[in-house]
């Protein structure tokens, strides 16, 4: 046996190089606090606003405040051989734990909250990189900007994939599942200038017809929850940006087609841009986006906007109704409300106030493309329009550490009539402004 354990040992001195793996180990633990909101069921709904039944109120008639904390600590490790050509990545995740909470948040925290976050393998084939497993998805922030599983390909300028959001398993030799083929061709015009083209096919030969009573009402309008669904719907889209010493820019542009159900045509669009200025430490910016709608619902066409997976972020959007410090407590994920699509101008100030200290503040006036229709509490008198409000933001980040953040963010919404759609009080008119305030402790390695 000692024989034996030597010569295993001079083994591993000879070939150990060969088989050499380097192991890095990766963090971003995450502290996150609603200092409070005065309407913490609107401001805590996330899929809300998919839901088109007015019935389901979430604004109240009087505050309803309320505060928490909550932790998201995501990590990761990489084994890449010495040489780069191979590297696996497995990331675990604790999403959105709150103090207190039963499922592993309260007194001695035994709860099974671990989630598998990514688990793929990436190594070079043929001058590109090939990537297979659950991995991050990274089309466009406002389509699929998420984690999923499948292969991707990159090499050079191109780009494709195939991911698999839904499987069924079926013996009657149908393609049910919900599968997503994605092209993409980056080209740099001029050397500030970068550009993106590509085109999505999301399909699904799943059911043909509606089950009895349902319609086209009871659906979310995002694609990943339509499985079980005939589904052949076409995404085409040009993104990318542009920078000088002063000034920059920068575009999205999406166009959606096909058909649900072999009998309602998509045809929805998304259009965004921002223009900016720099002035020394400061930037300001114009951001301006418009997710098309769907005015009838009861017709063959359907014009609103659809998103797969995506979290629309604070930082270029609204406090009050989409994410940032609070990544798993806000009104929408979505660039849109419902299937009435929406519209949004935004105004924001940006200062480096020191190397450490950053500070800014925004302003936007929020529509939807469509107006929200519903009936009053009686149910007889019929209401729509499609002014959310304006809104006015101010937020800030400090570096305690190089890797440790503190950052604070406020939004108040002055809510219009749009919003009665949400309300306990369905009188035709907003009678309740919104406010929340944020705060985040992120750690980063």
């Amino acid at each position: 046996m000692k024989k034996v354990l030597v010569l295993l040992a001079l083994l591993l001195v000879v070939a150990g190089p060969a088989f050499a793996v380097e192991f890095s180990f990766h963090g971003d633990m995450r502290s996150e606090f609603r200092i409070n909101s005065n309407q913490s069921g609107f401001t805590a709904a996330k899929e809300f606003a998919a839901k088109l039944d007015p019935t389901q109120t979430k604004i109240s008639n009087d505050d309803v405040n309320d505060s928490f904390a909550a932790i998201k600590y995501r990590m990761w490790t990489e084994a890449a051989s010495d040489d780069g050509a191979i590297k696996g990545v497995f990331a675990v995740e604790i999403g959105g734990l709150h103090f207190g909470d039963s499922d592993g948040g309260d007194f001695s925290g035994d709860g099974t909250i671990v989630e598998t976050r990514w688990a793929y393998t990436d190594f070079s084939l043929a001058g590109g990189r090939m990537r297979i497993g659950l991995q991050p998805v990274r089309m466009n922030k406002f389509l699929w900007s998420e984690t999923a599983a499948g292969i991707n390909y990159r090499v050079g300028n191109v780009e494709m994939a195939w991911f698999r959001g839904y499987e069924v398993v079926s013996d009657d030799n149908a393609f049910q599942d919900l599968d997503a083929l994605y092209l993409r061709y980056n080209f740099k015009p001029a050397a500030a200038t970068k550009v993106g083209v590509f085109a999505l096919w999301q399909t699904s030969d799943a059911a043909n017809e509606f089950d009895a009573g349902e319609t086209m009402d009871d659906q979310t309008w995002k694609v990943k929850k339509l499985t079980g669904y005939d589904l052949d719907l076409y995404t085409f889209g040009i993104d990318g940006g542009t920078k000088g010493d002063t000034f920059f820019a920068n575009w999205d542009i999406l166009y959606q087609t096909g058909q649900f159900m072999e009998d309602v045509d998509f045809g929805g669009y998304l259009i965004h841009v921002d223009f900016g200025t720099k002035i020394n430490k400061a930037k300001i910016t114009y951001t301006f986006w418009y997710a098309s709608g769907d005015d009838d619902r009861n017709d063959d066409d359907f014009d609103a906007y659809i998103a797969t997976d995506v979290d629309i972020n604070a930082s270029y959007s609204s406090v009050v109704m989409f994410g940032g410090l609070n990544s798993d407590q806000y009104f929408s994920a979505d660039p849109y409300i419902q299937d009435k699509g929406m519209m949004m101008n935004r105004l924001a100030y940006d200062t480096k106030v020191t190397d450490k200290l950053k500070v800014g503040v925004a302003a936007m006036y929020m529509m939807t493309a469509e107006d929200l229709e519903y009936q009053d509490n009686s149910g007889t008198v019929d209401h729509a329009d499609d002014v959310i409000g304006f809104e006015i933001d101010a937020y800030a980040s400090y570096k305690i550490y190089k890797s440790l953040e503190f950052a604070m963010a406020a939004g108040y919404l002055m809510a219009d009539d749009a919003l009665d759609f949400y309300e306990a009080d369905h009188d035709g008119s907003a009678d309740e402004d919104i406010y929340v305030i944020t705060s985040r402790l992120r750690y980063q390695f």
